[in-house]
C-alpha cells in the first residue's frame, strides 16, 4: 500500500475514509509549522484512455493529477500488449508504482521508463530501445499484466 500511495499517516482520517468533493477545501500538517492548504478544483471528463484530470490547487498552485478510472475499467479490460519493436511491457502482473517518463520524453535503450511492484518486491522496466516516448498507456496505481 505505501509503495503506491507512499505515506498516508499525515492525512485526517476523516479525508482518508470520505474523499473530496469538487470544491472541498483541507489544512493538512505536514510537519510541525508545515501546513499545506489543498482545494479539489475539479475532475475532469473521461478520456478516450480510460484516465481523467484531477485538478487540484496545493497552496494557491495548481496541480494536474492523471488517474485511471477504475471504475470504467471493470474486470474484464483488457490492456493493449505491447507486440512491436519499440514498445514497452511489463515483464511480470503487478502494479504501476513509478512512472519516470511522459509523452515526448527521450530515453535511451535500457533506461527505467516504469517501476512495477509485484509480491512486496520492485521491478524496473526498460525502454526496448533509444527514441521519444510517443504514448504512455498506464498511470501509477494501474495494475498490469
Amino acid at each position: 500500500f505505501q509503495a503506491l500511495y507512499g505515506d498516508v499517516g499525515k492525512l485526517p482520517t476523516r479525508l482518508f475514509l470520505n474523499p473530496m468533493q469538487v470544491g472541498d477545501e483541507v489544512e493538512i500538517e505536514i510537519a510541525k509549522g508545515q501546513t499545506l492548504i489543498v482545494e479539489l478544483v475539479s475532475i475532469q471528463d473521461v478520456k478516450e484512455d480510460g484516465t481523467r484530470t484531477v485538478i487540484f490547487e496545493v497552496n494557491g498552485e495548481p496541480w494536474y493529477m492523471p488517474v485511471t478510472d477504475q471504475n470504467l475499467l471493470g474486470d474484464s479490460a483488457v490492456r493493449e500488449k505491447a507486440v512491436a519493436p519499440g514498445q514497452v511491457g511489463a515483464s511480470m502482473p503487478g502494479v504501476v508504482v513509478g512512472l519516470k517518463v511522459k509523452a515526448g520524453d527521450t530515453v535511451q535503450e535500457g533506461e527505467t521508463v516504469a517501476t512495477l511492484s509485484a509480491m512486496k518486491m520492485e521491478t524496473s522496466i526498460p525502454a526496448t530501445a533509444s527514441g521519444v516516448i510517443k504514448r504512455v498507456l498506464v498511470n501509477v496505481g494501474d495494475k498490469v499484466n
